[in-house]
């Protein structure tokens, strides 16, 4: 497995680990009534568990599992994929930031259009590679 795969996977994980946890306080915070600003936990939560676990490992999968070139780098660009990597994650964790320091919607704003600019370049890596390279096939 490569390595852009590899972090991809990773990074995912932690961010499922992270999420679980706070979705558990959340969960018990609902049981026991603790305090009542844990609730504000809800969105960190949701920006860990959708984009940081279930897109990105999503995304390290496709970037493994995609079929390679048959020629030159097997996967593209490498920069271009650590780069993907780099973007998404600053994004999730500029979101998570945010989210925990009432920050402003420009940081909001910035760290979706990290998040969007990964997967637009994930898109870029992988369109050659999911074109058929036989034209005249039917």
């Amino acid at each position: 497995m490569t390595l852009p795969s590899r972090l991809l996977i990773k990074s995912s994980l932690v961010c499922l680990i992270v999420g679980a946890f706070l979705g558990a306080l959340m969960l018990i915070n609902k049981a026991m009534n603790i305090d009542p600003e844990i609730w504000g936990l809800l969105p960190v939560h949701i920006e860990l568990m959708i984009f940081g676990w279930i897109i990105q490992f999503t995304l390290g999968v496709a970037y493994w599992i995609l079929p390679r070139y048959l020629k030159g780098e097997a996967r593209g660009n490498r920069f271009l994929a650590y780069l993907m990597v780099l973007l998404f994650n600053l994004g999730i964790w500029l979101m998570v930031f945010a989210e925990l320091t009432e920050a402003g919607d420009y940081i909001h704003l910035v760290a979706r259009g990290l998040e969007f600019s990964a997967v637009v370049l994930f898109i870029s890596l992988h369109w050659k590679r999911i074109i058929s390279f036989n034209k005249n096939r039917p």
